[in-house]
């Protein structure tokens, strides 16, 4: 009696394989085991081809779709046609053998015994049929690895395991029902074997394959781990230290960024040391927290109040918060502000509550916020990209007004630029804020380092490039 055993539940189908039953048999499960494989990699297809991002798999678009449409179309449903009819097919044989065994005439075991291997060889063609829907789907696995979403890599790398695990278990049930044979079969059996060793040879070629899939996944975590060693002696250095040198720690932070940019920004990776002054990135993509931006943030109070904040660090949580309440550069100086706080200190959450967009002074109140805001710049502001682009711009690492300097500002005079800048901040700023000069339009120093002209000026004086 034909059983569908498709339309049984997994729970019973499993049972059913695992009950010591002739049927459904091995042959069945190599193609059950073909079947999950088109359905892993017909998923990660899918997945390519709705990805919010398809400008990355433009340029195989076509073969994911053709793909995916010869999966669901044509081996899916021959692979499970052919669970079944390996299902049928073994039945039909044992049922042979067992009337064999049975038989008392010496004609009827004969007859029953040529018969019985008659429908042997019925059972040896259809694994060869699964090895070669296997084979492809292997071979579309190690394509859809290596093209489609390289989040899905574990589907795809199961896909093809489990398609290879089915194609060797085909080999398997072959190389195992010819021994049934007799030498007056050998030109058969010969010929069995000779297209069983074609398979087997691609099995071993495919599985050369799939292991350097699993060697790609494997190179790439080892390529982290300079990174991630690289981030633990870091933290171990700086963490909690108090009277620590923040300047060497951001300095520290930044060779490291550098060193392994490639691995942080896998596309658009910097070329330059100032692309890489990216708190926000950093914070994500090597500290592993969630950074928001949102209108408002508000902490709790003691007296059930609530006060707005710039920025929030929520340390155990891994998450960061950044209103988008203040100007661009406060941002940027607020998320580099709370990556000083995951780099330098041990305090659950902590919070900005005054929007700065320069650092403040230290005696304003909690030196732990005064830490983080000298980060902050210390970071912003590396000294040497800074004295490069100060030396760009206006020749000299020593700024000071006179006559040639003021002359650049448009025709002015020293006169008229001291009226302008009574003090060496303001001579600071104006230079910060800048974006014309001796004929020459640039982008001013501020927008460059992404930071107020006060906070530019203050690193200026910081490094001692006016001389007022």
């Amino acid at each position: 009696m034909e059983i569908d055993f498709l339309e049984r539940s997994v729970n019973d189908l499993m049972n059913r394989l695992g009950a010591g039953n002739a049927h459904p048999g091995s042959g069945s499960a190599a193609a059950f085991q073909g079947m999950v494989s088109a359905k892993m990699i017909s998923t990660v297809l899918s997945l390519t081809a709705n990805s919010k991002s398809p400008h990355l798999y433009a340029h195989c678009i076509k073969e994911i779709l053709d793909y995916q449409e010869h999966i669901e179309n044509k081996i899916y449903p021959a692979l499970a046609e052919l669970f079944q009819k390996d299902s049928d097919q073994f039945e039909i044989t044992i049922a042979t053998r067992k009337e064999r065994d049975e038989a008392t005439e010496d004609a009827d075991v004969n007859y029953l015994r040529r018969r019985a291997l008659e429908e042997l060889k019925v059972c040896i063609i259809i694994p060869f049929d699964i090895a070669e829907l296997s084979a492809e789907l292997a071979e579309i696995a190690c394509f859809v690895f290596d093209n489609c979403v390289k989040k899905a890599r574990g589907d795809s790398q199961v896909a093809l395991s489990g398609a290879l695990s089915a194609l060797a278990g085909c080999i398997s049930i072959i190389r195992l029902n010819v021994l049934s044979f007799n030498s007056d079969e050998y030109n058969y059996t010969k010929a069995v074997v000779d297209e069983v060793n074609n398979v087997e040879k691609l099995y071993q070629e495919l599985s050369t394959v799939a292991d350097l899939k699993i060697k790609i996944l494997h190179d790439e975590f080892q390529a982290k781990i300079p990174l991630f060693e690289g981030v633990t002696v870091l933290l171990a250095k700086y963490r909690g230290i108090k009277n620590c040198n923040i300047e060497q720690c951001t300095r520290d932070l930044q060779n490291l960024i550098w060193n392994n940019r490639s691995l942080i920004w896998k596309k658009n990776t910097p070329q330059n040391a100032l692309e890489i002054l990216k708190p926000e990135a950093i914070l994500k993509q090597v500290l592993g927290y969630d950074c928001f931006f949102s209108e408002q943030y508000g902490v709790p109070t003691g007296d059930d109040g609530i006060i707005e904040v710039a920025g929030v660090i929520d340390q155990p949580n891994k998450l960061v918060a950044i209103s988008t309440v203040y100007p661009k550069e406060v941002q940027n100086f607020t998320a580099a502000h709370e990556l000083a706080h995951a780099i330098l200190h041990q305090h659950p959450i902590l919070h900005r509550d005054n929007p700065f967009d320069r650092p403040r002074q230290k005696a304003d109140g909690d030196p732990t916020e005064y830490e983080a805001d000298k980060f902050a710049a210390y970071f912003l502001m590396p000294k040497k990209i800074v004295e490069e682009a100060f030396f760009r711009i206006f020749d000299t690492l020593s700024f000071k007004i006179d006559d040639n300097t003021a002359f650049k500002f448009g025709g002015k005079t020293a006169r008229n630029l001291y009226d302008e800048c009574r003090n060496k901040r303001e001579l600071a700023k104006k230079l910060a804020a800048l974006e014309l000069y001796n004929g020459k339009f640039f982008i001013s120093l501020s927008k460059t380092f992404g930071v107020s002209a006060t906070a530019m000026a203050i690193r200026i004086e910081e490094l001692g490039l006016v001389d007022y």
